[in-house]
């Protein structure tokens, strides 16, 4: 079996990026919005989500294709990375485990339904992209 370094290289390019612009977000964003809610885990999420349906929906109504590499660049190593549903999982037991029950249900209900119109709303703009 051989394996093909480039893919990998590609794919860890990407997630150092996404990961690091994920990491900027969680590092400054609380002391803009000045609240211990995970707005970051959320900002994320949701903008990851938009970002996810308008490219995907650019490329499919556009007839434009993309390399397999930045396909792999974008979608499984920067978005792969940048997102963080494990950090949005974390943040609900935390949130849990404080008896915080309003914040963790406004974190559930939001990460899932503005992350799910998200990529509804970004597939629709990508669609618009690519059809012009």
């Amino acid at each position: 079996m051989m394996i093909k370094i480039m893919p990998i290289l590609v794919v860890a390019l990407g997630g150092a990026l996404g990961t690091s612009l994920r990491f900027w977000v969680r590092e400054y964003l609380p002391s803009i919005t000045g609240t211990e809610f995970p707005f970051s885990t959320l900002l994320v999420n949701v903008s990851g989500c938009f970002l996810s349906g308008l490219v995907y929906m650019w490329l499919e109504s556009g007839g434009s294709h993309w390399s397999e590499e930045k396909l792999l660049f974008f979608f499984v190593g920067f978005l792969g990375a940048f997102t963080t549903f494990s950090a949005f999982a974390l943040d609900s037991l935390l949130l849990f485990q404080q008896q915080q029950m309003f914040k963790l249900m406004i974190n559930i209900g939001a990460n899932c339904l503005l992350c799910l119109i998200c990529v509804f709303v970004g597939a629709m703009v990508g669609a618009r992209i690519g059809a012009s």
